[in-house]
């Protein structure tokens, strides 16, 4: 999928509104010429003949043309709103999508300001392509286009020195687009390092708080900060540049214009009325000129902000899966290495666990605990050997089967401030109140029973967190559990009465635990693991 791939299907789905947007571009454009003919009859025929009632129809029709101008601009602006919030919208649909297919390594490997600054940031820029940018650079176009036309009418001499400046002015607006599209890109790149250092000072303000590192953390954020602002400047330059010099070269016209016909009044060959019209004209030529301005700098906004969406397409996403049926539940590594940017953790690694074995993994940090867990569940897949489940490569196992088949009690619970039934269930239709409510008195939590009510992380502790997680499994059901550092941030009593409950949910279940009380699971087998030395 990509960004102009998604604008394509949306109004090959919407052809009127299509059609709509090009009707009201043309309608605006016509009618913006009106004014300055209107202007020219105004004075050369209702003004010099003195007749007051043809005087006062003409100026009515003048000023009906702004008020039917106005309502057109606006209907039209109405439109362009619509399509771009519904494009967008589009838009961010692809990309949750495209999140759902990206691969564990590549989820990894963005970090949550980059992810933000896609969402945001970068939609929103491509919002403003449609409100404020590309329709109405397009409708602009056709105002100069038609305003030129209209002043060649009146004096194909006049036309010649409007044409002589225009070359100026384009030579003038590429130089900016140029600039302004190297600084955009700059500028987007960086707000993700915005975002990211922003997002973790909040996200652990507690501890910024309780060491008293704010001078620290403040002067992180400030150095990313002026680098952002820094190229933001560059950009905002070439943008404030670019309408003073449209001023000063539309006001010296204007001044040629007015004494060239006051010394010489037959040069152009124009009436009073004309002139004052083709003036009119010529504001109006460099109105949407100082337009492109704020236009190019919108465009080249989008510009950048659809490259890089462009990339976010083209992350690595997971290889297409297929739904295998699985005659047993044993997992088998088979002469398995895996590295983290070259740095071995596994080498040859064998292991075969058998449905309902259990199984503490133990070692240092770096020793392939976690590694072994992502494996077995298949985020991620060996740099040689095989990982299979009932002869399966577990990497191939479709996300309805890896959601029947895996639960993880994680240490660090995650709940996205739903309710109590919707974080135990996780919006299952098939998980009812009832089971929910059965899963948490088995785990001791049964004093909570408005299961409508939100879950808020800060009035349980960490020891309510976990048991909450292990809630979770048991509604699941799953055929293999696997114990993430569960009590890591719990006292051992805790802990023991962790692994207790563990034991009697989980007789019939293969569990993997990677913790310091996994050894005193039930019939628990322990695989010491050590850091691989290259």
């Amino acid at each position: 999928m990509s960004v102009g791939r998604i604008i394509c299907i949306y109004f090959k789905n919407h052809k009127r509104r299509a059609v709509g947007i090009v009707l009201s571009i043309g309608m605006v454009t016509f009618l913006s010429l009106m004014p300055a003919q209107i202007l020219r009859l105004l004075v050369d025929d209702a003004i010099s003949s003195k007749n007051a009632e043809k005087l006062i129809q003409i100026a009515i029709v003048y000023l009906s043309t702004y008020f039917v101008i106005g309502i057109t601009t606006f209907i039209k602006d109405v439109v362009l709103l619509k399509t771009s919030l519904d494009i967008t919208t589009d838009l961010k649909r692809n990309m949750m999508k495209h999140v759902e297919k990206m691969s564990y390594k590549a989820l990894v490997q963005s970090d949550s300001g980059t992810l933000e600054a896609y969402f945001n940031n970068d939609v929103i820029a491509i919002n403003e392509l449609f409100t404020s940018g590309v329709v109405n650079m397009a409708t602009d176009l056709f105002k100069m286009i038609g305003i030129v036309i209209s002043i060649f009418i009146f004096s194909p001499i006049f036309g010649l020195i409007v044409l002589g400046v225009l070359p100026f002015l384009v030579l003038f607006t590429s130089f900016i687009r140029k600039r302004m599209l190297k600084a955009q890109l700059k500028t987007k790149s960086l707000e993700g390092n915005v975002n990211k250092i922003l997002l973790e000072n909040v996200e652990n303000i507690e501890q910024v708080k309780v060491n008293k590192v704010e001078t620290y953390a403040t002067d992180q954020y400030d150095q990313v900060l002026n680098n952002h602002f820094k190229v933001s400047q560059s950009s905002n330059l070439y943008d404030a540049l670019f309408s003073p010099v449209m001023q000063i070269v539309r006001n010296a016209v204007v001044c040629c214009v007015l004494l060239i016909s006051g010394y010489q009044a037959s040069f152009f060959a124009m009436s009073v009325g004309e002139i004052i019209a083709a003036i009119s004209l010529l504001t109006d030529l460099f109105t949407p000129i100082e337009n492109l301005g704020m236009e190019i700098q919108t465009i080249q906004k989008s510009v950048a902000a659809i490259k890089r969406i462009q990339l976010f397409f083209k992350t690595e996403t997971d290889f297409p899966k297929i739904e295998v049926p699985l005659e047993s539940f044993d997992i088998r590594f088979e002469n398995v290495s895996f590295a983290y940017d070259e740095k071995s953790v596994l080498k040859n690694f064998n292991l075969d666990i058998k449905q309902g074995d259990k199984i503490a993994l133990q070692g240092p940090s770096g020793s392939g605990k976690s590694t072994i867990m992502k494996l077995a569940i298949g985020l991620i897949s060996p740099s040689s050997g095989r990982v299979e489940i009932g002869g399966v490569p577990n990497a191939s196992l479709s996300d309805s089967a890896r959601r029947d088949l895996f639960a993880i009690v994680y240490q660090d619970p995650f709940f996205s401030g739903g309710t109590i039934y919707e974080e135990i269930s996780l919006k299952d239709p098939a998980i009812t109140k009832k089971m929910v409510t059965e899963a948490l008195k088995q785990v001791g939590l049964e004093y909570i029973f408005d299961l409508d009510s939100v879950l808020n992380e800060k009035e349980y502790s960490s020891g309510e967190l976990v048991l909450l997680n292990i809630a979770r499994v048991i509604v699941r059901n799953p055929k293999i559990i696997f114990l993430d550092e569960m009590n890591a941030k719990i006292d051992p009593l805790t802990g023991k009465n962790m692994i207790d409950l563990i034991n009697q949910i989980a007789k019939d279940k293969t569990v993997i635990s990677i913790n310091h009380y996994g050894s005193v699971l039930d019939h628990a087998t322990t695989i010491s693991l050590n850091p691989i030395s290259d």
